[in-house]
Formats: structure tokens, sequence, C-alpha cells
């Protein structure tokens, strides 16, 4: 009997434990549909973003003939003027959403990266047959990218901080895992919409003045990001924030010994930089190496293949593969590290 009895107990609690397994994964999947609900703008922004990013790589071969004499070197270059400014833009718009709120923060990312990408199909070109046109085409096109770049620094790192601060302690990962999955539709999107006009217009068309087209259609998502970002409400986390700093009675203040209002921005940074330096580099480190295979394996991998020869579909063909396998691995791997570590 009293085998029986264990036997018994073992079972029910291997039941019991099934069911609040399901019970915790129901859970934890009907959370993150809500955190996808609620902040559905921010994931639309993101793919925007990504999009207007990668769509220039993506049209490398023809903005080459029109902005850079043929120039490979020239065009991405042009490509790397990006680059350039989003340090820049990550302190900038980093700053007005400590300051003002993540709201705004990631509202001024959008309309900057709009205006930068849809400037970009509209600017002229040396192919107009007017050299002054094309040299003030050409200034507008490197002035465009250094906006682009400003605003998706500001827009990936307001954005990070937000689903931080929303989504659940158990489901972080996962809700971080959002911010991969869209970036990859987005850079997806671009080559997809670069093939189907350059596939529905012939290669011709797009030589000529098409290439224009995949810039311009970003107004149209872009759009709807922006006024689904209208209401969105600032996360609990920064709201606690500002009434800790206004009443001077902050843990950190309760720590150091001195009001936070009194402690400069600069000397925060100072302050986590010497405490956190080395994460900070293996994480700068990883994240670099995730860069030069973004951009210089599936991006500009792609032109170079295309430059020799080739076709459309199978630029396009290697380009899914990639991104699906991404797009596969981004939700489980993130499921392994809130449960793993």
């Amino acid at each position: 009997q009293a085998q029986v009895s264990q036997a018994q107990v073992h079972f029910a609690s291997m039941a019991l434990a099934r069911q609040f397994g399901r019970a915790a994964a129901m859970g934890t999947g009907s959370e993150l549909l809500g955190l996808i609900r609620s902040y559905w703008s921010l994931l639309l922004g993101n793919i925007v973003e990504w999009y207007e990013f990668a769509v220039y790589g993506y049209l490398a071969v023809y903005l080459e003939q029109h902005f850079f004499g043929g120039s490979k070197i020239g065009v991405w270059l042009g490509f790397g003027v990006t680059f350039l400014a989003r340090p820049l833009g990550g302190v900038l718009i980093g700053v007005v959403g400590d300051r003002f709120g993540r709201s705004k923060a990631v509202n001024i990312s959008i309309v900057g990266m709009l205006v930068g990408t849809v400037g970009q199909g509209l600017v002229p070109t040396y192919s107009s047959g007017n050299e002054t046109l094309g040299h003030i085409g050409f200034v507008l096109l490197i002035i465009l990218r250094f906006v682009q770049g400003l605003s998706a620094a500001g827009e990936i790192g307001t954005i990070s901080t937000y689903l931080t601060e929303v989504a659940s302690h158990h489901l972080l990962c996962r809700g971080i895992a959002l911010i991969a999955i869209t970036c990859n539709l987005g850079i997806l999107a671009a080559q997809f919409v670069v093939y189907a006009i350059t596939r529905a217009l012939g290669e011709e068309a797009v030589k000529a003045w098409a290439w224009r087209l995949p810039f311009v259609l970003a107004l149209i998502p872009g759009l709807i990001a922006i006024w689904g970002r209208r209401g969105i409400p600032e996360s609990h986390m920064f709201l606690e924030q500002q009434k800790e700093e206004q009443s001077g009675a902050s843990a950190e203040s309760q720590e150091v010994g001195f009001e936070v209002r009194q402690v400069s921005s600069i000397r925060r940074v100072k302050t986590i930089v010497s405490a956190h330096w080395l994460n900070m580099l293996i994480g700068g480190g990883a994240l670099a190496s995730t860069a030069i295979l973004q951009y210089g394996g599936f991006v500009w991998g792609q032109s170079f293949l295309a430059h020799a020869g080739m076709t459309a579909d199978d630029t396009m063909l290697v380009g899914l593969c990639s991104r699906v396998v991404m797009l596969v691995l981004a939700m489980p791997v993130a499921w392994l590290a809130d449960v793993v570590g």
C-alpha cells in the first residue's frame, strides 16, 4: 500500500506539474500577445526603421550610377555615413528619452527616419543632366543619410529601454526578441520590395527612375506607426523615476548620500561605465560581430553577388533563407534565456 500510495503521489505530482507548466505557458503567451497589442506601433516603427536602413544597400547598384559616378567604394561610403551619425543619435535621443519621456523619443526617431528615407527618394541626381542639380542631390543624400543614422540609433536604444521597462520580468528576453524579429522583418521587407519592383517594372525602369519607389513607399507604414505612437503611454518605471527625482528621494540618493538632482547625467554615465566597463566591452564586441554579419554578409554580400551576375530570383532566395533562419531561432533562444539564464 505504501508503494501504491507513493506511486500515486508521484503521478499526481507529475500531472500537477504539467498543469502548472501548461498554465504558465498559456499565461506567458497571453502576456506576450498583450505586449504586442499594446505596443504594436513601436514594433511596426522598428520594422519601418530597418526597412529604411537596409533599402539603400539593396539599391546600391543603382545609386552608384546616379550619385557616385559608378564608384562602388563611394556608394558604400555613403552607406557608412549613417554609422558615423549613430553614436551621436544614441546620445541625443537617449537624453530626450531620459529627460522628457520614452514616448517623445520614439516619436522623434520615427519622424526623423521617415524624413530621411522618403527624402532620399526625391532628391535630384547627376542623371538629370544638370551638374548643379546633381551636386545638390548628392549633398542632400549625405545629409539625409546622416539624419537616418541619428534616428536609427535613437530608435533602437529607446525601444529596447521601453520594452525592458514594460515587459514582465519572466518573459523579458522574449519581449526583447521582438526587436530582433522586427529588425529582420524590416530588412527582409526591403529586399522583397526591391525584388518585387524589379520584377514588375523591369531592370531598365528601376535603373532609370523606379529605384525611388522603395524609398517613397516607406511613407505608408511610417505614417501608420506615427499615428499609433501618438497615444502610447509612458512606462511605469519612467514615471516612478520622475516622481523619485522630483521628491529627491530616489534609491540612488539614499545610497550615495546626496540628492539625485545634484548628480549630472555625465556623472551617472561615468559611474555606470566604471562599474560595468567589462560587461559593456563584451556586449559591444558581441554587437559588433552581429553588425558585421548583418551588413557585411547579408546586405553588402548580396549587392556583391548581384554585381557578379546572380539573378534577382536567386538573390531573393538567399536573403529569404537567411532571414527565415534568424526569425525562427529568435524566440526559442529568448525562451532559453528566460528559463535557463
